[in-house]
C-alpha cells in the first residue's frame, strides 16, 4: 500500500446504533467495501533527491525526505519513518509514533527488470486487528531503483475498514471507523473539524458538504494541505454507496461500499 501517511490510511466514517434519527437519511448505516467491484489503484510515487544526498518521498498529497540508513525522520503526519536497505532491490520502512510505538512496516521489492515496485504492508489497528495490504505499482519515469515516479496497478486489503454513519441531526453526521478508534462530528456547511482517535494525525481535518438529496463531498487536509476528495453517493435502493475520488493529481478512485 502507500505509505501511511496516504489518503488511503486516514479515512473514517460512523457507527449506526438504531434510531428514528437515523432513518431519515440515506448515508445512515454500516458500510463494508465491496473490492471486486471497486477501483482501488491508480495512486502515485514519487522517489527525487533531497538535500544532503537524501531522497524525498510525495504520496497521498504530502512530502517528506529520509536517507536509508535506519535513522528516524519527520512525515507530515507527525510520526517518524525508519527505511532500510536491504538490498539492491529491496527496502523496508517503519512507520512508528514518536514515543517509539510501531503503527505499519512497508516491504519493498523492485522486478528484475526494474519496471514494477511491490510494497507489502503490515500492521495493528487500534483496535487490535491485523492486516496485510500489499499494492504493485508500475514505473511512469527513472531507469532504476526507487528514484523515480510509480502509478498503482493493483491493491489488495486484507482486511477493509468497516464504515458506518449515524446522523446527529438534519444538517449532522457522526462520522467513524471503529477499527482505528476514530470518530469526527461534521455539519453540511464546509467547516473543517478535526478527528479523534489514539493514531490520528493531530492536523488532520475533514469537512463536508451535501452535493444532493443521495451524496456528499468529504476533503480531508493534513496541516492546511488537501490530501483527499471524494464524493459518495448512496443507489436508489439504499443498498451500495459509491465513492469517486482521491488525492488531487492522482487518477480518481471508485470505492463500493455495500450496507451490511
Amino acid at each position: 500500500m502507500r505509505p501511511r501517511f496516504s489518503a488511503t490510511t486516514w479515512f473514517f466514517l460512523a457507527l449506526l446504533t438504531a434510531t428514528t434519527a437515523a432513518a431519515q437519511t440515506p448515508f445512515a448505516g454500516t458500510w463494508h467495501v465491496n473490492q471486486e467491484k471497486s477501483q482501488l489503484a491508480g495512486g502515485t510515487l514519487k522517489f527525487g533527491p533531497a538535500e544532503g544526498n537524501a531522497m524525498q518521498l510525495t504520496s497521498g498529497g504530502v512530502s517528506y525526505s529520509f536517507r536509508l540508513d535506519g535513522a528516524n525522520y519527520a512525515t507530515p503526519s507527525g510520526d517518524i519513518a525508519i527505511w532500510r536497505q536491504i538490498s539492491a532491490d529491496s527496502w523496508t520502512t517503519e512507520y512508528r509514533k514518536t514515543d517509539g510505538k510501531l503503527l505499519s512496516q512497508d516491504s519493498w521489492k523492485l522486478s528484475t527488470d526494474g519496471k514494477t515496485l511491490t510494497d507489502t504492508t503490515s500492521g495493528v489497528k487500534a483496535d487490535g486487528d491485523l492486516y496485510t495490504n500489499s499494492a504493485e505499482y508500475a514505473r511512469t519515469d527513472g531507469t532504476s531503483g526507487l528514484m523515480g515516479s510509480w502509478k498503482s496497478t493493483a491493491v489488495k486489503l486484507s482486511s477493509p475498514n468497516e464504515l458506518t454513519i449515524k446522523e446527529i441531526s438534519l444538517d449532522k453526521l457522526l462520522l467513524k471507523i471503529a477499527a482505528l478508534k476514530a470518530s469526527c462530528e461534521l455539519n453540511f456547511n464546509g467547516r473543517e473539524t478535526a478527528v479523534d482517535g489514539p493514531d490520528i494525525p493531530t492536523g488532520l481535518r475533514l469537512s463536508m458538504k451535501r452535493t444532493g438529496p443521495y451524496s456528499f463531498s468529504l476533503v480531508q487536509k493534513l496541516n492546511g494541505s488537501t490530501v483527499s476528495s471524494s464524493v459518495y453517493t448512496v443507489s436508489d435502493d439504499g443498498k451500495t454507496m459509491t465513492e469517486v475520488g482521491g488525492t488531487p493529481g492522482d487518477s480518481p478512485s471508485t470505492v463500493v461500499w455495500e450496507k451490511q
